[in-house]
């Protein structure tokens, strides 16, 4: 196989495993609603069959989306100097962040006060007298909510870039092999040890078990993309790598149901990361085996996808504080919101967000969109370009 046809592969099934996560948010955030954990907003009735499910997933979306994003930045690396580097990852991720914070996250808070009934004012007199009092959540009204993931990331490129660039400039390239597999370790040893001391709050500066997490992650990511022949190699042991990932779901879940083991323990944290690990490596390998293609879906949804997940949790929020206050069954309320979520998120992408060189900038876009036709140039690239 040609060195270019391989890079084509390589980003394709990377954006496809990035787009089907962020897809999966919809469901996983919309669910939040009703599980009664404690999310921005609740419905009075729970539906206990999402607890398992929710939990799941919650164990996988983010990890995949950290680790395709380690291997972005080493995509991006290979074809830029540090400078632009950093200044495209400031525009990409910094800029839409802020634009976030002060115009997207505030009327999640808005619609949480009001429920709770800490508010009853309009939304300007909220934002006039309690956003822009800067005091933090949940104290105050001023947060980045679901946006900590691009901020963390841009943490983690600062911080990381000393590092990347050191391992970019070595002569030396790791193989991959089953050594890969114990990389779960290293997460479980993390959350056995820190998850009790900083419980995961996304605040930035006493979350240290989710911080470290995540970076662990993105580090795997940009280390994994250096070796040569990698995604080959999890193609041809993706077998074993499902294997893996099903024994330890059924004993995790065999352990707990029979109480051998306990949410917070340390078999849990171990065994939790295990699972994580397995589980992310199970993406990868089919994903390489059987998302290695493009079509006009493809080309849509890498544009697409960084907008919808900085929209879709304010749309989740607002429309599920207007219906969880009708007499619906939760089912009902939960396929309602699911469904005029994301229709929402369309309309407003592609009524607005994408039609604005403003609000492209705002949303982290490039300056002009991509297209079928464009595809055969700039678009095969798109990885190493995107924010993940």
């Amino acid at each position: 196989m040609r060195a270019t046809d391989e890079l084509k592969e390589r980003y394709d099934f990377l954006d496809w495993l990035r787009v089907i996560a962020i897809f999966v948010l919809f469901f996983f955030h919309t669910g939040m609603i009703f599980v009664g954990w404690g999310w921005h907003i609740v419905n009075d009735q729970t539906i206990p069959s999402l607890q398992w499910p929710m939990d799941i997933a919650h164990r996988l979306r983010m990890p995949l989306l950290f680790v395709i994003a380690g291997a972005g930045m080493w995509f991006a690396l290979q074809r830029r100097s540090t400078g632009m580097f950093v200044k495209e990852r400031t525009i990409k991720l910094l800029l839409p962040l802020l634009a976030g914070i002060f115009l997207i996250v505030p009327p999640q808070i808005y619609c949480e006060r009001l429920l709770d009934g800490q508010w009853t004012g309009g939304y300007l007199a909220f934002y006039a007298t309690r956003v822009l009092q800067f005091v933090p959540y949940p104290k105050g009204d001023f947060s980045w909510h679901h946006l900590w993931f691009i901020l963390y990331l841009y943490v983690y490129v600062l911080l990381l870039l000393p590092l990347m660039l050191w391992w970019k400039q070595g002569a030396q390239r790791v193989a991959p092999g089953a050594w890969l597999y114990l990389l779960g370790i290293p997460l479980g040893i993390n959350e056995v040890l820190l998850k009790s001391l900083f419980p995961e709050s996304h605040n930035l500066v006493s979350d240290w078990y989710i911080f470290n997490h995540y970076l662990l992650l993105t580090v795997y990511g940009y280390l994994m993309a250096s070796m040569p022949g990698i995604w080959k190699w999890l193609s041809d042991v993706r077998r074993w790598s499902l294997v893996g990932g099903v024994v330890s779901f059924i004993l995790l879940i065999s352990l707990f149901m029979a109480g051998v083991i306990d949410h917070g323990s340390v078999a849990d944290g171990l065994g939790a990361n295990i699972f994580t690990w397995l589980w992310v490596m199970v993406f990868l390998g089919y994903g390489y085996r059987y998302l290695s293609f493009v079509n006009p879906l493809l080309i849509w949804a890498r544009e697409a996808s960084y907008p919808f997940y900085i929209l879709h949790q304010t749309v989740i929020v607002v429309i599920g504080y207007y219906i969880i206050q009708r007499p619906w069954t939760p089912w009902t309320k939960y396929a309602v919101i699911l469904v005029l979520s994301m229709s929402a998120c369309f309309a407003l992408y592609e009524g607005c967000v994408r039609r604005f060189a403003l609000l492209r900038l705002l949303f982290g876009m490039k300056a002009e969109s991509s297209s079928p036709r464009a595809f055969s140039g700039a678009a095969k690239r798109s990885l190493g370009d995107d924010l993940q």
